[in-house]
């Protein structure tokens, strides 16, 4: 598990449980919207991207914070303590062995021996052997063919059994990748920012960006068919060639453009690829689909010329709201320590 970068540090690990997909959950389509529903949403938005004196410190402080320490604004503390480690669910392993998977049931799949995943641990029931879950949006594109070939395109995760009888071992993934960072995953799945992004739930089908084992960037449009997601309904799929991790920015060089968002062609040795660059944006905030009651901070992400978003942790909304003097603002830490996370990330 990694050890968040920065100047504080307390012994505490976080189990947490498996880290969520970009999904949204389903409430509209954009065609279907209401026109109160779209003015209502219209006002919220322009009530969000109001730009005050403090609006701009918190965009610029959690900028300095840069994508590199993203996960760690989406982390949650524990008994009001700071972490000392991110999210169990963030990190990455290498099986030891050829592992057999599956959603429950007879049907099972193999996936082969040094399969790299992003999961997690987790117990359902003390008197039984716990369980490890693996998330199938990160496999590798070979790996995924294979879950969804024997198991389907509609389960966002596999798992297998930690008992006796299974020998595997999932140790931590050492190699930097696009994919994964000091046995973290790089980039935490991303959500598209849209009008409706100011309501806590989002659209039905609202498009996300994923990172694969393998290094694809996925992207995902239109990947749900009424409750049920089809994970093999990626948009676009391209090969990241390289990614260098800036202090604030990361910038991607892909194998061939990422159409709609704006990716340079540059030359590259003697070859060309296509540069994307993610970079932090404004925070903004959500609210209650029905009653409009103030909801999650969450941070705009820029991919190329596109707009995406993730929901920030409760100790970086502790940080924001006191700084917005917010009546509805989380104590999920003291204001100090919360201000010393953030700055501590920078």
């Amino acid at each position: 598990m990694k050890k968040l970068t920065g100047k504080y540090a307390v012994a505490l690990m976080l189990l947490g449980a498996v880290a969520g997909v970009g999904v949204a959950t389903e409430t509209t389509t954009a065609s279907a919207m209401s026109s109160s529903t779209k003015k209502t949403l219209t006002r919220l938005q322009t009530k969000e991207n109001k730009t005050t004196k403090t609006s701009k410190k918190i965009d610029s402080e959690l900028d300095k914070v840069g994508v590199k320490n993203l996960n760690a604004l989406m982390q949650n503390s524990t008994d009001n303590k700071l972490p000392d480690s991110l999210n169990a669910a963030l990190s990455t392993y290498k099986l030891s062995r050829a592992t057999r998977v599956s959603v429950g049931g007879k049907k099972s799949v193999t996936l082969p021996k040094g399969s790299v995943v992003r999961g997690n641990t987790y117990t359902l029931n003390p008197k039984f052997p716990s369980h490890f879950a693996i998330n199938v949006e990160n496999l590798s594109k070979k790996n995924q063919g294979y879950v969804f070939k024997t198991l389907g395109s509609t389960n966002q995760l596999v798992n297998f059994t930690l008992d006796a009888s299974n020998k595997t071992k999932t140790n931590t993934y050492t190699k930097n990748t696009a994919f994964s960072y000091k046995g973290v995953q790089n980039l935490p799945n991303l959500n598209s920012k849209n009008l409706q992004s100011y309501y806590d739930s989002d659209r039905a089908n609202n498009p996300f960006i994923t990172v694969t084992a393998d290094n694809y960037l996925n992207y995902y449009t239109n990947y749900k068919s009424g409750n049920n997601i089809n994970y093999s309904k990626y948009s676009q799929s391209v090969k990241i060639k390289k990614l260098s991790r800036g202090t604030k920015n990361y910038t991607y060089y892909l194998a061939k453009p990422l159409k709609g968002f704006g990716t340079k062609k540059v030359k590259v040795g003697k070859s060309y690829q296509y540069k994307l660059t993610v970079s932090l944006g404004h925070v903004f905030r959500s609210y209650d689909n029905h009653n409009l009651d103030p909801g999650a901070y969450r941070i705009t992400v820029k991919v190329g010329s596109k707009s995406f978003y993730v929901d920030l942790g409760n100790i970086a909304e502790t940080y924001i709201g006191h700084a917005k003097g917010d009546k509805y603002a989380t104590n999920a830490v003291s204001t100090a320590d919360a201000q010393k996370y953030i700055q501590g990330l920078q």
